[in-house]
């Protein structure tokens, strides 16, 4: 029997978790190159071996320490096997099978029970929108044979920074206020496209800085979704997380500095508590420093450095930087080819929070038009305020933000006695209640106490940074 989409979103999984009953992470491998450490991982799916469908990705880690032969045996094959964990979500995903057999190694039922969640919450988006109505005990249940338990690794004299650097401008403006600690700073880059290699070209980081991991999906996974196999958003910050642990145990440093700002906490959809960026909120945050602290290496400290700020603040601070405006980039639909789209939600998200502090021709040069005076986006900014289902399955700012970087445009537009943009013009006529007093737009710039985890020593250099205290210059 194969399998045979239907127009029912609910009989397809049925029917998939039927034929595929069980998913199994059977084994991965690793061996160096010269300077390259090549990893390969197996995964496959269906009711036995003989007829399964087998899945082989690999990653690349490119510019390994010298004496990494030294050390291999050590602790390699824990920090290895923690990324096949989240590797398989990708490949999971495609059957949906009750039945996740784990070969390599062992898994506590504390372990168990973390992984259950992540995999949980970060497929909340996924079993959204292919309809998959279950509780996280009847979605699967996850079993493991073997009885290797990885030891959690003490790395003594940890110092330095890594920093994933991923082309937009959160992690731009974190290498900027880091600027400091350069010498202390290796910076990762996944999957590099031409706005990361700019970002760091701009900071002037030299190659023996620059770690490069390449991740080459299977084709087998690309060639199901072709036939109507089960297709979505993973948690992919996670991957990130577990490869960036990787680079610290590899690089001997302390600190995983992210560039999550604080509304990457908020939902997507509040009635059902999912939220398209859960590998980025704070409760993923603390939930990965506890993860490595019981069960891989306590030496290690990951956290955000922008979590106490907001979308207006970060826009606000790093409209300063010289031609910064010019060399980020984070449109996922152009991510490959460069450049903005002009027409998603990141777009034009991105477009109004820095209208207010980035003049105009300077936007429009960048963006190719003025996002704000077309009005075929407004149905996009109406539900980047909120409005309708949801806001929009994208890494985008809150609705509180989106309203105030409106109304902050609305109160520029009046104070120079001219009119707003289009689209900002429209959105306040028709939804006057989103207009937010300047009262309430100040203290959402000044407000940084919110949650975080950010060291003394780098709170302290946060503090520093943030000092501008007006929103728009008179």
């Amino acid at each position: 029997m194969e399998y045979v989409p239907t127009k029912s979103a609910e009989r397809n999984f049925l029917q998939l978790r039927k034929l595929f009953p069980r998913f199994v992470f059977s084994r991965f491998s690793s061996e160096i190159r010269q300077k390259t450490l090549y990893v390969e991982y197996e995964f496959w799916t269906g009711k036995d071996k003989r007829e399964a469908i087998f899945f082989r990705p690999y990653l690349k880690i490119h510019g390994l320490p010298l004496d990494l032969k030294n050390e291999l045996g050590k602790y390699l094959d824990a920090f290895l096997f923690h990324i096949g964990m989240i590797e398989l979500i990708s490949y999971w995903k495609a059957t949906c099978s009750p039945h996740i057999l784990i070969e390599p190694a062992f898994l506590s039922p504390e372990q168990l029970y973390w992984w259950s969640k992540l995999y949980w919450k970060g497929l909340g988006e996924f079993f959204f929108q292919n309809d998959i109505e279950k509780t996280a005990d009847e979605l699967m249940q996850i079993e493991c044979r073997s009885q290797q338990q990885f030891p959690t690794v003490e790395f003594p004299f940890l110092e330095g920074n890594i920093l994933p650097v991923g082309g937009g401008k959160d992690s731009f403006l974190t290498l900027e206020w880091l600027k400091e600690q350069k010498e202390k700073n290796l910076c990762f880059l996944l999957n590099p496209v031409q706005s990361q290699w700019d970002t760091l070209n701009y900071f002037g980081y030299p190659q023996n800085q620059i770690v490069v991991v390449e991740r080459k999906i299977d084709d087998q996974l690309l060639e199901l979704n072709k036939k109507g196999f089960l297709n979505g958003h993973t948690p992919f910050s996670a991957l990130l997380a577990f490869i960036g642990v990787l680079l610290m145990a590899l690089h001997k440093r302390k600190y995983f500095i992210t560039s999550h700002e604080s509304s990457a906490s908020q939902p997507t959809i509040p009635s059902k508590g999912i939220n398209h960026q859960y590998s980025k909120s704070y409760e993923f945050e603390k939930d990965f420093q506890k993860y490595l602290t019981d069960f891989l290496c306590p030496s290690f400290c990951y956290f955000s450095f922008l979590r106490p700020l907001n979308e207006i603040q970060i826009a606000r601070h790093v409209s300063t930087i010289p031609k910064s405006v010019r060399i980020f980039q984070s449109c996922n639909r152009n991510r490959n080819s460069g450049g903005w789209c002009g027409h998603c939600p990141k777009c034009l998200f991105v477009f109004l929070i820095l209208r207010p502090f980035v003049p105009q021709k300077e936007l429009e040069a960048t963006f190719g038009s003025d996002l704000l005076e077309n009005e075929s986006l407004f149905g996009l900014l109406l539900s980047l305020c909120g409005e309708g289902t949801h806001r929009p399955f994208e890494c985008v700012g809150s609705e509180e933000e989106t309203k105030a970087a409106a109304s902050l445009l609305w109160y520029q537009a009046r104070k120079s006695k001219k009119n707003p943009p289009l689209l900002i013009r429209k959105l306040i006529e028709l939804y006057p209640e989103f207009l937010l007093t300047m009262e309430t737009l100040q203290a959402l710039y000044d407000q940084t106490d919110r949650e975080h985890r950010l060291p003394q020593k780098f709170l302290s250099i946060l503090n520093e940074k943030c000092k501008i205290k007006v929103l728009f210059d008179d």
